[in-house]
């Protein structure tokens, strides 16, 4: 049976330049995905992105916390993932007991695992560690017929357990390694061929919705954010077009004064602040140092707009050189009042000349016909 090399990826590593991991003989790409029902990796989108383009396979998992119900965590995982295409079979990463002991848990892990089977049509595999698989779970409970990701450090191959005995298909045999392309250490990996899925799947995600709220919409998508400090609901519900009461709903919010930096939030991704169908549109290309809310302030807009408009699935991810939409309204169009000129300067930019005249880069779009607001002339002259 063929061996792949791999490494196992999340937040930790930050950003990762995939063209060196790839000519360093990596194969295979495994990439956290989701915890419980409260984290999606932030770095998600970037690392499948770089990962698919070198020609590298890839896979996802989702890291368990017993605290936190099967079913709302097997459609979480699926909803991160969902749209992703995945070369190797869907993770679940089993190292947190809680206050389960290991028949209950063996249960649970198995449920876990065929939920997220049923939600995806992909097939699914185990990931933990020898001394786990020794003491926290247990054979009689269908665990030995998912495929086995174990791990073992300092030895020349892992020990057996009583469940998989000495079969398994991946083996991680480092947390400190070292990849070039990679910042720091890095798990590494073997797999097998049994990790790999037969075809390649793309994953739909889970139809259904959770959440019984009258006032959600069964066809609406969502968008995910991560809590940043000085963050309020009302606050993130003001910027995304959207209510408290909904976040509330739509996250299982018991206390909505209480939200925590890192925490990821469901938020709906359609609504009023994201009707833009009677606005023309203008382009933007993200600069270094922009964000999508940034953004949205400086033309006018909304967060919520610039999502439907660009079809962005992660708000705090957008990239240097990445084109966006603008709306322009209508409502910017000029009257027969007095005009003001500008004629520009060396340095000026768009946005520096609005802030000086009390305007909006929306505003001086739309009177001046521009097409790219990142684009000025000296010399030229813009009304004001």
């Amino acid at each position: 049976m063929a061996n792949y090399t791999g490494i196992d990826i999340s937040n930790w590593q930050g950003s990762i330049d995939f063209s060196q991991v790839k000519n360093s003989g990596t194969q295979i790409v495994y990439i956290l995905a989701s915890q419980g029902n409260y984290f999606i990796d932030s770095y998600l989108q970037e690392f499948y992105n770089g990962a698919i383009s070198n020609g590298l396979l890839v896979g996802f998992y989702h890291f368990f916390d017993p605290a936190v119900s099967v079913d709302a965590q097997a459609q979480y995982f699926t909803n991160a993932i969902k749209g992703l295409t995945s070369n190797c079979k869907l993770v679940l990463d089993l190292e947190k007991a809680g206050n389960y002991g290991a028949s209950e848990l063996s249960e649970l892990a198995v449920e876990f695992l065929e939920k997220v089977k049923a939600l995806t049509n992909t097939e699914v595999a185990i990931y933990t560690y020898v001394s786990f698989a020794n003491n926290n779970i247990v054979s009689g409970y269908g665990l030995e017929n998912y495929p086995l990701w174990i791990a073992e450090y300092g030895v020349n191959s892992p020990q057996g357990n009583p469940i998989w005995g000495n079969s398994h298909a991946g083996w991680q045999y480092s947390d400190t390694g070292s990849v070039a392309g990679v910042s720091g250490n890095v798990d590494m990996d073997v797999f097998t061929e049994e990790m790999l899925l037969e075809e390649s799947s793309r994953i739909v995600g889970d139809s259904s919705s959770t959440n019984n709220n009258s006032n959600s919409n069964s066809n609406s998508s969502y968008i995910y954010y991560t809590v940043q400090s000085g963050n309020t609901l009302s606050g993130i519900a003001e910027e995304y077009g959207t209510t408290v009461n909904t976040l509330v709903a739509l996250n299982g919010i018991s206390n909505p004064n209480l939200i925590y930096v890192g925490q990821v939030l469901k938020i709906p991704a359609t609504g009023s602040g994201a009707s833009v169908s009677t606005s023309s549109t203008i382009n933007y290309t993200v600069q270094a140092g922009d964000t999508l809310s940034g953004i949205a302030e400086e033309y006018g807009t909304t967060v919520n707009t610039l999502v439907a408009l660009n079809g962005i699935s992660n708000p705090n991810l957008i990239y240097v050189g990445q084109v966006l939409k603008i709306p322009v309204s209508g409502s910017e169009s000029t009257s027969n009042s007095t005009v003001t000129t500008y004629t520009v300067q060396s340095g000026d930019t768009l946005s520096g000349i609005a802030l000086k005249f009390g305007t909006t880069v929306n505003h001086l779009v739309a009177i001046n016909g521009i097409s790219n607001p990142n684009l000025i002339y000296v010399g030229q002259v813009l009304k004001i």
